[in-house]
């Protein structure tokens, strides 16, 4: 059963964890979310390269480029949103 469980040294267990923190972390509204999906999914294209599946390895790269795509996008409406801000209390001092 041990053998079953670090066949794959542990990266499979370790970007199960990572992927559970990252959604844990983006249903939160935490900008660290996506980087932890970062993390996971290169954890997950290197297991795809020991378990030997392209598919795996595909899927977990489509979702690497979205994850950063998310984080951009995240941090662009993020500093809109601090700047919109700034302006609404620029405009309620009367700057």
């Amino acid at each position: 059963m041990w053998e079953t469980l670090v066949r794959y040294y542990g990266i499979d267990w370790f970007a199960l964890v990572l992927n559970a923190a990252a959604i844990y972390q983006l249903g939160k509204k935490q900008k660290s979310g996506w980087i932890l999906g970062i993390v996971a999914n290169l954890a997950w294209i290197a297991f795809g390269f020991l378990a030997h599946s392209v598919a795996t390895i595909a899927a977990c790269g489509i979702f690497t480029f979205l994850n950063v795509k998310g984080w951009r996008d995240w941090q662009k409406t993020s500093s809109f949103a601090s700047e919109s801000a700034e302006v609404k209390s620029c405009n309620k001092r009367a700057c």
